[in-house]
């Protein structure tokens, strides 16, 4: 069976393929359409996929649901509830706005329009979205949204280090090969430095859909709204970072 993650850029794609053993059997940077061609010609089982599946429904917004929630709810508008159930643990995401209009007007949201269409093509490859509630009909050829900074937190037991310096990089790759991978600095070594973080990303959705595969994966969120998966069957209360007792 392959696994594969995909990490979302604005032009570019980060793509990890591993199978059930945790061999590494790709990473590669692709365009939307060099995708088609993967797709096409790869038999994959699930793809985990780092971008909102759809628009903001605007749940977080309507008190009546917020209520049904049962907690006490300070803030967190203009989320959805996946967001919201990441966010109040420490682990934050980016808000899913409501609207194509405020993706496209703001330049550190316009990657999520290529992750739509990173979904529309899967869709026209016969992949279906993967929630808790239809995983066990459909688990054999499925798409699932991952948000990789909470992948990671969620198997440290903590927050990292920013993936952008050397310090969070090698914490991830720790974390990877604490799963079982090996030999994750060695796929590393010849990659530009500047696309590390972004295919430790697309290893470890390629790991949570495997996770999500076996049975020892859990979501959160609505299915109404769309779920982001977890590769930890429970998730704790909250996550904070350590502290550095080094200096």
């Amino acid at each position: 069976m392959k696994f594969c993650g995909i990490d979302v850029h604005l032009r570019t794609l980060s793509i990890a393929e591993i199978d059930e053993n945790f061999n590494v059997s790709l990473l590669k940077n692709m365009t939307l359409n060099e995708l088609k061609e993967y797709i096409k010609n790869t038999p994959i089982t699930l793809i985990g996929v780092d971008a909102p599946y759809n628009l903001n429904q605007g749940l977080m917004n309507d008190e009546a649901y917020r209520n049904k929630l049962g907690r006490k709810i300070n803030g967190h508008y203009n989320k959805k509830v996946s967001e919201y159930e990441l966010s109040r643990r420490g682990i934050n995401p980016f808000s899913t706005p409501s609207s194509m209009e405020i993706v496209r007007s703001k330049n550190y949201l316009s990657w999520m329009e290529t992750g739509f269409k990173v979904y529309n093509i899967l869709k026209e490859k016969g992949f279906e979205l993967l929630n808790e509630s239809n995983l066990n009909e459909k688990k054999d050829r499925g798409m699932i949204e991952v948000f990789p900074h909470a992948c990671f937190t969620v198997l440290a037991g903590k927050l990292l280090s920013n993936k952008n310096t050397e310090k969070g990089i090698n914490e991830r790759i720790n974390v990877i090969e604490g799963q079982g991978f090996t030999g994750i600095r060695d796929y590393l070594q010849n990659i530009n430095k500047k696309y590390k973080d972004d295919f430790l990303d697309a290893l470890i959705a390629a790991y949570t859909v495997y996770k999500i595969y076996n049975g020892s994966g859990t979501f959160v969120g609505d299915t109404v709204e769309g779920q982001i998966a977890l590769p930890v069957d429970k998730i704790k209360d909250s996550y904070k970072r350590a502290v550095d007792l080094t200096n």
